[in-house]
């Protein structure tokens, strides 16, 4: 049972590649910054591979980067309402710097997302008015690709009579526990 349930959620997360409007394509991301505090934002999963190491994309000059830089331990959370599924992956977090791979990955990108890496500002740069952003040309970006590699899932399914709650580790070939929910 233990094996079908881990079995469920991997294929219930590669949906969200998938099928169009999945909970699990906008995900949560935390990192943790120089002070130790955790730092959570909403990201867009791009690839799952068959390891389950996930892709996602980001400007280089965010802060998640100058973080991971100095700790490359985050978390990855995702929640299917309808479902009642929780899903945390503990891992790292490393920019690709392979630029076969990157390029690869940049085209990927759509003409309307493509402004999110090509700001002549960084992000979260203060500004007087949502219109003063100033972009560059495609090829002056500052795209980055980060590879999630996780080692651990946990996973909480709300359900009746009794809630389903485990935990996987990649150091046990993703051999699973039961855990109290």
């Amino acid at each position: 049972m233990l094996h079908n349930f881990f079995e469920e959620l991997k294929a219930e997360f590669k949906s969200a590649l998938s099928k169009r409007n999945h909970p699990f394509k906008y995900i949560t991301l935390s990192t943790i910054d120089g002070d130790l505090k955790p730092q959570s934002r909403t990201v867009v999963l791009r690839e799952i591979h068959d390891n389950l190491d996930c892709i996602i994309f980001t400007d280089s000059r965010t802060d998640k980067v100058k973080q991971l830089n100095d700790n490359a331990q985050a978390c990855l959370l995702a929640y299917h309402p309808k479902k009642l599924l929780q899903l945390k992956l503990n891992g790292k977090l490393y920019p690709i710097e392979d630029p076969i791979e990157t390029k690869r990955l940049f085209q990927k990108v759509g003409e309307k997302a493509i402004k999110d890496y090509t700001t002549i500002q960084a992000p979260g740069t203060s500004i007087l008015n949502p219109d003063h952003v100033d972009y560059r040309e495609r090829n002056e970006n500052h795209f980055l690709a980060l590879k999630f590699v996780p080692d651990q899932w946990e996973a909480l399914k709300l359900k009746r009579p009794h809630h389903l709650r485990a935990i996987f580790d990649k150091d046990n070939d993703w051999k699973g526990q039961w855990l109290v929910p």
